[in-house]
């Protein structure tokens, strides 16, 4: 066993700690060895009794971040049984490997995101990872051999830009770090194929918490209109498609998310099936409204409006705005669904929000389902900071 410098924590934090939260704030500590620098594996002791082995950072505002509840060194063996464990447990849930592999503190490792794909040509499996902490990124050696050595992965990418990196004192960076493949690669997800660029794309090139909402649409879809708002590269209108939908008009702002969904089209012989709007979502929005144009099945998927407390009312405006004329657009007996990945909206903003929707519009709608994130971005119960995704679908009667 390798000896780690201690810290000892009190008595408060140690019972959040024992049912699984994972950060630790500078009121959370009792005392620190002074020799303990930033990205250092620490043992957590309350009084002489060992708690946990996290790691520390003294630029960050979370100054500990657990790893292990065990007293076990944190290595290569520590991460080969914990990713190997991961990749049992999530393949029951999924056909093939295109899914998360890591999911942070959801997974119980902190600063750690890993996305599999599958490529479809080559059969490469592909890891893309996001080191987001300086504890994890001290530790990105021992991860990437065992993504090789251990689970047979071709292709490492890193996508190194997240704003939390800079929080904890981190350059940013993104690219190849072990071997290449030509991008966008292809992959098969319930039978669409999806073209992925994690280096030009959004985060990690795929959005996979969506997976079971994007489900929804089979049994609604087939010879509908559909309007996919924020469609980026297009994921749920895909779906849509592929369950016979009669047509998607998707809306966008990026001329990438245009280039992708046009390739994806062909390869999945969605042709003159389509028309992309590359526009701001709220503004088309407006327009379809204003010319009042009408669609069987809206899609509302923003990204994040907001990840601070402060600006939550500013945040609960701007769904109140969108969702308004999502609203305005769906005939009667139609369909909105639609979404909030914004941490700091708590469910019961979003019921609020369409309760003033409906009453506004008078209007009346039946909520059919309501979904989270997918298997793979599991909540870890002790932390609600891991719970943030808000799906509603709504069939709507004026």
């Amino acid at each position: 066993m390798i000896n780690t410098k201690k810290i000892k924590i009190k008595p408060k934090f140690y019972q959040k700690l024992k049912i699984g939260y994972l950060w630790a704030f500078s009121e959370d500590i009792k005392s620190i060895d002074p020799t303990i620098q930033d990205g250092d594996i620490v043992s957590l002791y309350l009084d002489n009794q060992f708690a946990a082995k996290a790691y520390f950072n003294s630029k960050s505002k979370i100054k500990l971040r657990i790893l292990s509840f065990e007293d076990t060194n944190i290595d290569y063996n520590f991460f080969k049984n914990k990713l190997i464990e991961l990749y049992n447990q999530k393949r029951l849930f999924f056909s093939n490997n295109n899914f998360r592999l890591v999911y942070s503190e959801g997974d119980f490792l902190p600063g750690l995101i890993i996305d599999l794909f599958q490529d479809l040509e080559h059969n490469k499996l592909i890891a893309v990872c996001m080191f987001l902490t300086k504890g994890i990124n001290t530790l990105k050696n021992e991860i990437i051999k065992v993504l090789i050595n251990e689970l047979n992965v071709n292709v490492i990418i890193e996508r190194g830009d997240s704003n939390l990196r800079k929080l904890e004192g981190l350059d940013l960076t993104r690219g190849f770090i072990y071997s290449k493949i030509d991008l966008p690669f292809k992959v098969l997800i319930d039978e669409i194929i999806f073209l992925i660029d994690p280096l030009n794309g959004q985060k990690t090139g795929f959005y996979y918490d969506q997976y079971l909402n994007r489900r929804f649409l089979k049994n609604i879809s087939k010879d509908k209109t559909v309007l996919d708002c924020f469609s980026y590269t297009g994921a749920f209108g895909m779906y849509a498609l592929k369950y016979k939908a009669k047509f998607v008009e998707f809306v966008d702002e990026s001329e990438f998310a245009k280039n992708i969904i046009q390739l994806q089209s062909k390869l999945n012989n969605f042709e003159n099936k389509f028309i992309f709007h590359k526009d701001n979502a709220f503004s088309k929005l407006r327009e379809f409204t204003n010319l009042n144009k009408e669609f069987d099945i809206v899609i509302i998927d923003p990204p994040s409006f907001t990840k601070t407390k402060d600006k939550i009312d500013n945040a609960i405006k701007a769904y109140k705005d969108v969702n308004l004329h999502g609203l305005k657009l769906v005939k009667n007996g139609g369909y909105l669904l639609t979404s909030s990945c914004s941490q700091k909206i708590k469910e019961n903003n979003f019921y609020e929000i369409f309760l003033q929707l409906f009453e506004k519009l008078n209007i009346k709608g039946k909520l059919i389902y309501k979904g989270q994130q997918s298997f793979d971005h599991p909540i870890n119960f002790a932390m609600e900071e891991t719970k943030y995704l808000k799906f509603f679908a709504f069939q709507i009667f004026k």
